[in-house]
């Protein structure tokens, strides 16, 4: 939010609008009135300079691995709520208590294995090649 503020901010600055009133010696005779595009050179490094800033450092966000455990699944809403999903207790139940997210068992009437937060301590991490619901097996 900074950034996209300072960007904005030195886009403002590098062109503005300039209006210049000239008015005659000693009254005499008719004021005039200039209007013109006034430019920043400062502005005008400093904004492409930033602009390519962030464009790399978004880029660069985009190689980091993920410090946590949770599994990705793109924009598959059926497994984003699956996964937000309180297990073992109502959502009034976990309220400021401390929650993980992982393995917690058998999902109900699936036979395969669940992923989502819980506040009960038994909460593994998801083994990797397992089948979880949400998960489609190949050949279905």
């Amino acid at each position: 939010m900074t950034l996209s503020s300072l960007l904005h901010w030195l886009a403002s600055q590098s062109q503005f609008l300039v209006v210049i009133e000239l008015s005659p010696v000693a009254g005499m005779g008719t004021p005039q009135r200039l209007d013109s595009v006034g430019h920043s050179c400062i502005a005008f490094i400093f904004l492409p300079t930033l602009s390519v800033l962030a464009v790399l450092t978004a880029a660069g966000m985009g190689y980091k691995k993920f410090a946590a455990e949770i599994t990705t699944v793109g924009s598959c809403s059926a497994a984003i709520s699956a996964a937000c999903h309180v297990w073992g207790a109502d959502s009034e139940g976990i309220i400021g208590k401390r929650v993980r997210w992982g393995d917690v068992g058998i999902a109900l009437g699936l036979g395969v294995g669940h992923l989502t937060f819980s506040s009960e301590k038994e909460v593994r991490k998801p083994v990797f090649g397992e089948i979880y619901a949400g998960a489609v097996r190949k050949g279905e």
